[in-house]
């Protein structure tokens, strides 16, 4: 991998790490409205499961071992508690001179995934006696660890660095900037600083070395910024991540003159290290920023603007809600929201993102109907009345469950009409944006109780796939809020005819059935209960349906059930499981 790529695909890395709020998509109501999302699988300790993996770990085949170690990995993963009694079976086969490597490699895995830092020192052994794949997958652990017999292997492979493969430098590189050994500076300036030197080395040593201290590089960063020889890219790059930690004038200095390069990614990275060290540094250079064609480069002007708001600054911000990159104006759209929440922003924020909704481009269509949607901005509804019309179904999806965090009654007349045009579109062709958008625009009828809707929305009742698993739970979810409160008979009857459907020419959706149970109990349907009470009675299911007739019976009879159990797995998750049930 060339010294450009290797920087690429780490300032990508980097950003993808970096923490975001939560990005701001259409969800549906009925979901969680009632909440009947079941209890997460793994909770129990699985001791049957364990205490199998643990006898076939002392089986003598290959694949036994391996596969019995990837299930304790993947269960670790998974947070299964009392998975260390393994330990000792994974050390033993760890150390097994007659060990097969794919078992080796799959029980320090486990080992890793276990934490197992008492087992630092049998990996580390294995790691000198077996190959390198096994040194890719545990030095980066011994550095977690701080596992102090590994440092002076690091450095001997920088010592002696022309025997050495690339691969293994690079794990000794990143190894002794993780663990801080300072003692180790002078060789990683060396590396960094020698021309002839393979481009991802320098940039791995100068990463190291600029993790190692906080003063002191700067004069050899300047001197790598003003070479002449080799690669620039390279030479700027080693520069930036020497100053990693560094934030004195003299730096400053730098990151500040390379943030106006023209190579977006010295732009980006120094940008990125004046937001870190202070963000009012880069404000200066934010106009031109803005204008970049690289997207990091802008999410970083964007950063600066987002962490020392104003008035002013919020429409250059919501601007980026029509940017290109779909990272960054999702980003935006979730720092508008959190910036409309400060009192002399919150005008401003629904001002800049009503003009971006009403400007012609998709993108900030887009972005502006889920923004305004979560501010409940009632000025925006007639806009996103008529973006129901967008010939992009992701404007017309967003504009949709826009209009139902909105709920401004004056929408429900041109709701139905696009609902009816759209049934009548559905029979013709089957499209899912078409389901989508129809279950977003009954939910918003039923948060507004649009009786008016009700005739509609019985149409969706019958099985018919056509009409969509999703815009058929939404009709059925907002009747039940139309009548809350009193059963309807007629249509109470529909529903449990819904719920009774077992033919199979096609099945009935689970998710319909789900949501006629829930639109009965809030309809006060109490004459269902007992019939509602015999599946859960049987057994504790762990499912949505048998969570949503949970939720009827206690809303129709005050009456708590016992708490269903969590599963531990469904048939077929692990290569091994005990024949006898878990829960008996």
């Amino acid at each position: 991998m060339s010294g450009r790529s290797l920087l690429c695909l780490t300032l990508l890395l980097t950003m993808a790490a970096a923490p975001v709020q939560a990005e701001i998509r259409s969800d549906y109501l009925m979901d969680t409205d009632p909440d009947c999302t079941p209890l997460p699988r793994f909770k129990n300790e699985m001791r049957q499961h364990r205490e199998l993996w643990i006898q076939a770990l002392g089986r003598p085949e290959v694949d036994l071992q391996r596969m019995s170690a990837e299930s304790i990995a993947l269960a670790a993963a998974k947070e299964v508690p009392g998975l260390n009694s393994a330990n000792p079976s994974l050390e033993k086969i760890l150390q097994g001179e007659s060990t097969h490597s794919s078992a080796r490699f799959s029980a320090a895995r486990a080992l890793i995934a276990l934490d197992a830092r008492s087992s630092a020192a049998a990996l580390f052994a294995a790691t000198q006696t077996s190959g390198s794949e096994l040194r890719q997958l545990v030095e980066p652990a011994l550095a977690d660890w701080d596992f102090g017999p590994i440092k002076a292997i690091w450095r001997k492979r920088l010592e002696d660095k022309n025997t050495v493969r690339t691969r293994e430098l690079i794990l000794a590189l990143r190894g002794l900037g993780q663990v801080k050994e300072t003692s180790a500076l002078p060789l990683l300036k060396a590396m960094t600083l020698d021309l002839t030197q393979i481009s991802d080395l320098r940039l791995e040593s100068a990463s190291a070395a600029g993790q190692l201290t906080e003063t002191g590089l700067e004069e050899d960063a300047e001197r790598l910024i003003r070479e002449k020889r080799g690669s620039r890219f390279v030479n700027c790059h080693c520069a930036i991540r020497f100053l990693t930690r560094h934030s004195n004038a003299t730096a400053i200095r730098l990151f500040t003159e390379l943030a106006a390069d023209t190579e977006p990614s010295l732009a980006a990275a120094s940008l990125q290290r004046l937001n870190e060290i202070d963000p009012a540094l880069v404000l200066p250079l934010v106009p031109v920023a803005l204008k970049n064609a690289d997207a990091n480069v802008r999410r970083q002007a964007a950063r600066a603007y987002v962490s020392l708001p104003t008035v002013e600054r919020i429409p250059a911000l919501a601007g980026l809600l029509d940017d290109p990159h779909p990272g960054l104006r999702r980003q935006i759209c979730s720092d508008l929201w959190d910036l409309s929440a400060k009192d002399e922003l919150n005008e401003v924020v629904r001002s800049s993102a009503l003009e971006i909704l009403n400007q012609t481009s998709w993108r900030g269509q887009q972005q502006g109907a889920l923004l305004l949607g979560m501010l409940e901005h009632q000025p925006a509804a007639s806009r996103l009345v008529e973006l129901l019309e967008s010939p992009r179904n992701e404007v017309l999806v967003d504009a949709s469950w826009g209009l139902r965090k909105i709920a401004d009654p004056l929408t429900i007349d041109p709701i139905i009409d696009k609902i009816q045009r759209q049934t009548v579109a559905r029979k013709k062709i089957f499209l899912e944006v078409i389901d989508v958008q129809v279950a977003h625009l009954f939910e918003a009828c039923g948060r507004m109780g649009a009786k008016q809707a009700e005739p509609l929305m019985r149409t969706y009742i019958p099985k018919d796939l056509i009409m969509g698993e999703r815009s058929r739970s939404a009709a059925i979810w907002a009747l039940g809020w139309i009548h809350a409160g009193t059963l309807e008979e007629s249509l109470g009857s529909l529903l449990v005819e819904r719920i009774n459907d077992q033919s199979m020419m096609p099945p009935e959706s689970f998710l319909v059935k789900e949501h006629c149970i829930i639109a009965i109990g809030r309809m006060k349907g109490v004459k269902y209960a007992a019939e509602f009470r015999v599946p859960v009675e049987k057994e504790t299911p762990n499912d949505r349906m048998s969570l949503a007739r949970r939720w009827a019976i206690r809303e129709l009879t005050g009456e708590e059930l016992p708490p269903p159990i969590a599963s531990e797995a469904g048939p077929g998750t692990w290569f091994l499981e005990p024949i006898l049930p878990l829960n008996p």
